[in-house]
């Protein structure tokens, strides 16, 4: 019988219990593995205005959420990706080839538009129809 068959069994049974030794197993047994602290990002569109105006996120949040939070506004937007790589929009939304990113339908009160931002940067859009603004109104995302 050949040793050297057994030799990568017993390397990596000599790994799976050097696991907790080196602190590569969490609590419940699984290895660790850890991600990036992320959360997504909400924009209020209401009758006030946009909330918040500025919105500053890490690369790791990625989703931008728009909610219409309107009584019964319908909205639409266009937001400029430029030359910033993007491949995520909701239904509603369609990325055009000149870089912007364009409502195709309105935005429902209490309904929503997302889409995602992977690359550093600062993305302007512009949310026409609400009652405040009626030319639009500008807003700004800031991805660090």
């Amino acid at each position: 019988m050949r040793v050297s068959l057994y030799i990568p069994s017993l390397l990596l049974v000599g790994f799976l219990l050097a696991m907790p030794q080196l602190g590569l197993v969490a609590e419940e047994g699984f290895p660790s593995m850890t991600a990036p602290e992320s959360t997504n990002e909400v924009i209020k569109l209401s009758d006030a205005g946009i909330s918040p105006p500025t919105l500053e996120m890490k690369r790791e949040d990625g989703i931008v959420l728009f909610l219409n939070d309107t009584p019964d506004s319908l909205l639409t937007m266009e937001l400029a990706f430029g030359k910033h790589a993007t491949h995520c929009a909701s239904e509603n939304l369609k990325i055009g080839d000149d870089g912007i990113i364009r409502s195709i339908a309105p935005i429902a009160p209490k309904d929503f538009a997302t889409t995602c931002f992977h690359d550093p940067g600062t993305y302007s859009y512009t949310i026409f129809g609400l009652k405040q603004a009626p030319k639009g109104l500008k807003g700004s995302i800031v991805v660090k």
